[in-house]
């Protein structure tokens, strides 16, 4: 096995047509690289950024209001834990489309977090089964 490329000039390239989610262009050069995050999982929040300082979760990225999850590139998140944390009340057609592009992307985990849910967390993919839910 080879070790991971430190050579910092090795940027994440795109598919076409589609842009990187808000402040994840850090994480998505560390992952062209062959790295990964030290807990090996990241939080994705739905149409907002946490209010005070994301601690725990590992690195935090953003699908802004303003852009359709389709349009984004998730590739740099596949064999990683993946959080995505919502409002209480997402809409659920963003939400649907979010999971279904995080699921493509083939993550190890991906758990729905919905904070004053019951309940509050929901695997979409696990580890043990792959796929439970479809999105």
């Amino acid at each position: 096995m080879s070790a991971p490329h430190s050579d910092p000039r090795i940027f994440w390239r795109c598919s076409p047509g589609r842009r990187l989610p808000a402040y994840a262009r850090d994480l998505a050069d560390a992952r062209a690289r062959d790295l990964v995050p030290a807990q090996r999982q990241v939080a994705v929040y739905l149409d907002r950024w946490p209010v005070g300082r994301v601690t725990g979760l590992g690195p935090a990225i953003c699908c802004p209001p303003d852009f359709h999850p389709g349009r984004l590139d998730w590739r740099y998140l596949a064999a990683l834990s993946v959080l995505v944390v919502t409002s209480p009340a997402p809409d659920p057609e963003r939400l649907r489309h979010l999971l279904a592009e995080l699921v493509a992307a083939r993550p190890k985990r991906l758990i729905l977090l919905r904070p004053g849910r019951v309940p509050a967390a929901e695997f979409i993919i696990s580890e043990a089964r792959g796929v439970e839910v479809q999105p």
